[in-house]
């Protein structure tokens, strides 16, 4: 009997014990956060400390504008390091972080990265001194964060850092650097992004042709000069960069696109060739009158005539006989004058 009341009496005392213990939060839950001032939390994160990291976080993504004050406040760079390492690997001071949820969304880590960006929390200075050493880091995921945060500053110091970042054995940092180099959009950067096109896969070609566009009129007589590039690849990317630019002086090298020899180049042409309008009619036209007729200008130079009929009514009775005779059997020898007559008679009527 006395044994039995042991028994019970240890139950009891394990019950008892249990109850007062907290519970574990699930890793789906966000834990408390505590009434832990943010500065001290930022000193105890900068030190390292994973559970006042995620505190601060959880204060920062709660927009308290204390946790940014502190992270704005905070002396040493390690801080600064560390969040840039969560953002890009989850972990924090080199060690593995179990994430409370709020955390872990895309939200948060935009959040934080607001924190990079000017007037937003980390001076400027501080934050370009931090980023531009960490372009170097070992970790891949790292460097590309750091410089996607620089072109999201649109640091202008970073650029002599960013060239060199093109050409990274990791894809993903030759993507944001090429990225990161449209967004601030220095002419100094040109001459690189032409440099590493030929090399570049589909990703990336894309990417540099969108921060050439970006650049904008400063790239166009770069741009021009590539376009006689032997590659089809690379003539293809210059035509798109000189249309999305819209520069007038790109308008010769696109109408003498109309007739490149790479049939997916010709095509960019009359698809860029778009964006100038009526501006474009007399230099096709022009076109027509003085190069030989082949099947495949016909086609490309029909995209652009047939898009300024739609665009502007008043060009139909002169653009729709010259693209009936384009299209019959004696194009070769018709087009020409056909052209010659359209371009007199529409300067006639003064819509030129």
């Amino acid at each position: 009997m006395a044994q039995n009341d042991a028994s019970s009496n240890t139950k009891i005392t394990a019950s008892m014990h249990e109850a007062q213990m907290p519970l574990s939060p699930s890793s789906d839950e966000a834990p408390p956060i505590g009434a832990t001032p943010p500065q001290l939390l930022a000193r105890e994160a900068t030190e390292g400390k994973r559970g006042a990291a995620w505190r601060l976080m959880l204060w920062i993504i709660d927009d308290d504008p204390r946790a940014v004050q502190a992270v704005a406040t905070a002396e040493d760079d390690r801080l600064i390091h560390h969040l840039l390492e969560f953002i890009a690997e989850g972990s924090w001071a080199n060690k593995p972080f179990i994430t409370p949820r709020p955390l872990r969304t895309a939200y948060a880590r935009t959040r934080l990265r607001t924190l990079f960006l000017p007037a937003s929390g980390i001076n400027v200075a501080r934050a370009e001194r931090v980023l531009l050493h960490e372009v170097n880091n070992s970790h891949a995921a790292i460097r590309e964060e750091a410089i996607h945060l620089l072109g999201l500053m649109k640091s202008q110091r970073a650029v002599p850092a960013l060239l060199p970042a093109l050409r990274d054995p990791t894809p993903q940092v030759c993507l944001q650097a090429a990225k990161a180099l449209g967004r601030i959009g220095d002419p100094t950067a040109i001459v690189a992004l032409l440099n590493v096109l030929p090399h570049a896969d589909e990703q990336l070609g894309s990417q540099i042709s969108n921060a050439l566009a970006q650049i904008g009129k400063e790239a166009v007589p770069a741009l021009i000069e590539r376009y006689g590039s032997s590659s089809p690849w690379v003539r293809w990317h210059c035509i798109r960069a000189l249309g999305e630019i819209r520069d007038s002086r790109a308008l010769p090298t696109l109408v003498q696109g109309l007739r490149d020899p790479d049939h997916a180049a010709a095509w960019m042409a009359a698809k860029e060739l778009r964006h100038f309008g009526k501006e474009s009619l007399q230099p096709v036209l022009h076109l027509l009158m003085t190069v030989d007729t082949s099947p495949w200008l016909i086609e490309t130079t029909s995209y652009v005539l047939r898009d300024l009929e739609n665009r502007d009514s008043r060009l139909a009775p002169y653009l729709k006989p010259l693209l009936q005779r384009m299209h019959d059997s004696a194009a070769r020898t018709v087009t020409p004058l056909a052209a010659q007559q359209a371009l007199r008679q529409i300067k006639d009527e003064l819509l030129l």
